[in-house]
């Protein structure tokens, strides 16, 4: 029998109109889904940087954005809080208690610490997530040059077909490495080459975030929605046009903010505002700046040592010395800026492994005779590109203290052009022409070898050092000994400070500005590469 037309066109509507409904359905949800609002009254806006990132891009995102929102989700292995007084919450941190005998390091595991999946974290938990930078199709180098202290370490290269074991119904890829041995759930040893009482402290750090393994894709780099922890919050909404991220407090039932809501923006706009430097927010009547008392970062040129003039250690020195380094600082918005020639600061506990020298004074003509010295086709009437890995500014040379770094330097005949931070180019590639290089690092960890370490020859720095094996052997002497002495970390600032290797400029406190009509308090808070978010409180 034949379909009359009538007969077909209702037949083809009753495919279409569900097919249309389900259609109009989706881009509706869609729609909605990219306009999630959540009540002001119960978020905090926190505005990290002008320079839009992932913040939990453990290769890329600056130190004080990587820190806080890890510190924040994923949770912390051990507590960094100086002091805890007994009306504050305790930083959400794993290990109970720890300690470090000879080249041994034993943690013991918190019970009951559960991911926001609902699932127990484990000391195999901590094993991959200390090896996942090294597991990684792409090796995160930043991480991996952290790791050295343990034993075997550098065996595990070859990440194809990993042995998986099943552990609480979990395959884990455990037992790659010799120094680490998971002994139960709740408990870990780390067997070092050396001794270092800083070992856990240095792995206590938001690039090293702890993770479960099942909410990870095959490369342990992309996670199959959003990042998942055991911190305070979980990640509840990413709006990745706008670089907006919003946590949700986990437990309902503890007093804390409910919602942290993350921008990257240079507008004016954040119940806080991280401004470093910045002159174009923080301007509302209601805006309240504070300065950090503690350094942040440090500031400086680092150099391509595969160039004629990177690896002239004349060059460098008369970088150096062309520089007044308190008329920099004085040019700074909020004297967030403090004069400084040593990769180590001078504060807390760490001042014990600087050199003892006053401060390097502004010497032009020192400098100029320098640079004659040097063939003029290297560096007369040229202009050095200067790429920056700075920590906030979008528009780097807006910044009154980098507008007197290029006079001063133009003052002795070196030209330089400074260029906004791409997060795309962390350093000099191997084929790179420039010479110069501005960055920072940061002071996340009480450990001195720690920043060090990213120089040794097959570190995360290929480029931006000499190469130089008495480097190493002093960086060796350095982590075993630091247990007992500070003379060998001093011997290797030494080396920095007297081969220019990164010519350090300034110090940096973290500023902010926050809206005092809605933050009733701040809570305590330390030098800023961590934000406790949690310690904030709304009126």
């Amino acid at each position: 029998m034949k379909f009359k037309n009538i007969d077909l066109k209702r037949f083809a509507l009753a495919i279409l109109i569900p097919f249309f409904v389900f259609f109009i359905f989706n881009k509706a949800k869609q729609l909605f889904s990219n306009q999630v609002s959540f009540p002001a009254e119960e978020t905090i806006t926190i505005n990290l940087s002008e320079i839009p990132q992932i913040p939990w891009d453990t290769s890329k995102a600056v130190s004080h954005v990587i820190e806080t929102f890890t510190a924040s989700v994923n949770g912390c292995l051990i507590s960094r809080d100086d002091a805890i007084t007994t009306d504050e919450l305790k930083q959400n941190s794993l290990i109970e208690r720890y300690y470090c005998e000879d080249n041994i390091c034993q943690a013991f595991l918190k019970k009951n610490v559960y991911f926001h999946n609902k699932r127990e974290v484990t000391a195999y938990d901590v094993e991959f997530s200390i090896l996942r930078a090294l597991l990684q199709r792409k090796k995160n180098y930043v991480v991996t040059s952290l790791l050295n202290d343990i034993v075997g370490i550098e065996e595990l290269k070859n990440t194809n077909n990993l042995p998986f074991t099943e552990v609480n119904s979990i395959n884990y890829p455990t037992g790659l490495v010799k120094g680490i041995e998971v002994v139960d759930n709740y408990n870990i040893i780390f067997k070092l080459k050396w001794r270092n009482k800083f070992f856990l402290n240095k792995i206590s750090i938001g690039r090293i975030p702890i993770v479960p393994i099942e909410e990870l894709d095959k490369s342990y780099t992309n996670w199959k929605k959003y990042p998942i922890g055991f911190g305070k919050y979980k990640v509840e909404y990413v709006n990745w046009e706008k670089y907006e991220f919003i946590l949700k407090k986990f437990n309902r039932k503890e007093n804390i903010p409910k919602y942290i809501r993350f921008i990257f923006s240079s507008k004016d706009e954040g119940d806080i505002k991280i401004l470093l430097g910045d002159s174009g927010r923080g301007k509302s009547g209601t805006d309240r700046k504070i300065i950090f008392p503690n350094i942040y970062s440090n500031g400086g040129f680092l150099f391509n040592f595969r160039t004629e003039l990177g690896k002239n250690k004349k060059f460098r020195e008369a970088i150096s010395l062309a520089l007044d380094r308190e008329k920099i600082a004085d040019t700074s918005l909020y004297k967030e800026i403090i004069p400084e020639d040593q990769m180590i600061p001078a504060f807390s506990v760490l001042k014990e492994y600087r050199i003892q020298k006053p401060l390097q004074k502004q010497n032009i003509e020192r400098a100029k005779q320098l640079l004659n010295s040097i063939p003029h086709s290297l560096w007369k009437n040229k202009v050095f590109h200067v790429h920056t890995y700075w920590a906030n500014i979008k528009n780097i040379n807006s910044l009154p203290y980098i507008q007197e770094i290029k006079k001063q330097l133009a003052d002795v005949g070196i030209q330089v052009k400074f260029y906004d931070t791409d997060l795309n180019y962390p350093k000099f590639s191997d084929n790179d022409s420039n010479v110069l290089w501005w960055t920072g690092f940061g002071f996340s960890s009480n450990d001195p070898n720690k920043n060090f370490s990213f120089f040794k020859t097959t570190a995360y720095y290929a480029n931006e050092g000499p190469k130089d094996s008495s480097f190493d052997s002093l960086y060796e002497l350095s982590i075993k000994n630091i247990n007992d002495t500070s003379y060998y970390a001093k011997k290797m600032s030494e080396y920095f400070y007297n081969n220019n290797i990164f010519v350090v400029v300034l110090n940096q406190k973290m500023s902010f500005a926050y809206n005092s009509e809605r933050l009733s308090s701040l809570g305590e808070q330390h030098n800023g590469v961590l934000f406790y978010v949690w310690k904030l409180k709304l009126r």
